[in-house]
């Protein structure tokens, strides 16, 4: 057995401790494709989930810099994996993705809807330009991964998907209308198509993420010092928790959910 491929995680500190129970966490033969995984949130789930022997197919748009040297990294410690530029707005380079994994793996076990963009402004000042574009990569393209590759989870008669969401798509945010209402609807899609597949045995579920420093808003201090100061807990390593949140979505542990929305956050 392969110790490398696990994540062993305690059930409690004090129950392990007493007890010694622990659950084991084993990933290594799932295929999971992330969208979006050239940076930020993308990069991290794809790593983690690489580090764990998992095959992961990573798409990327426009940053190919950043998404050849992950890959590289990965194919250091894990020669599964799979990396494909892919614009998730256009219908074409999905087919050709999905049929390009088909090819290699066979089989789709999980897929992870993170690619995203924001382009902000104020409503009166926004363009439609700006929101059109950030609705198209946040919800169409969550809408045509989902559609295209859910095909051959629901052939096998298993699967997830997991589309990352955000506490503004609960809540907006101002001068961000267009990527809240971009998130909100990435919510009610999960609802809507978890009600569609589920006789497939296929889970579509979403997660919202607390405030994480990403290259989205890294130059954005007055947003970091309104969610710390919302926030009832100190602990804010929410990109920690998103992984850990991952790792156990995409491993048989997590079976019965669908339809939901998981937020990962502590501000009230």
């Amino acid at each position: 057995m392969n110790k490398n491929a696990y994540s062993t995680i305690d059930l409690s500190a004090r129950r392990s401790a007493q007890v010694g129970i622990k659950m084991v966490i084993d990933i290594s033969d799932k295929i999971v494709v992330v969208t979006g995984a050239a940076r930020g949130i993308g990069k991290e789930i794809a790593l983690n989930l690489a580090k764990e022997n998992a095959s992961v197919i990573m798409t990327y748009n426009s940053n190919k810099m950043e998404a050849e040297e992950l890959f590289q990294n990965i194919c250091s410690f894990n020669d599964k994996c799979m990396l494909m530029k892919c614009d998730v707005t256009k219908a074409d380079e999905v087919r050709i993705l999905y049929k390009n994994i088909l090819n290699k793996y066979n089989k789709v076990d999980v897929l992870i809807n993170n690619a995203g963009i924001c382009d902000d402004n104020r409503v009166q000042m926004m363009s439609l330009e700006q929101w059109a574009k950030v609705i198209e990569v946040n919800l169409t393209g969550c809408f045509i991964c989902s559609r295209t590759i859910s095909k051959n989870m629901i052939l096998n008669q298993s699967g997830k998907i997991l589309n990352v969401s955000s506490i503004k798509g609960l809540e907006g945010c101002v001068g961000q209308s267009n990527y809240s209402a971009s998130k909100a609807g990435v919510i009610a899609f999960t609802k809507s198509f978890a009600k569609e597949v589920g006789k497939f045995n296929v889970a579509v579920n979403a997660v919202c993420p607390g405030f994480i420093v990403t290259d989205l808003n890294r130059n954005n201090e007055e947003k970091r010092k309104i969610a710390e100061s919302r926030s009832v807990l100190d602990y804010t390593n929410s990109l920690k928790d998103v992984v850990n949140f991952v790792l156990y979505y995409v491993s048989d542990m997590l079976r019965g959910a669908s339809g939901q929305t998981f937020i990962l956050d502590s501000r009230i």
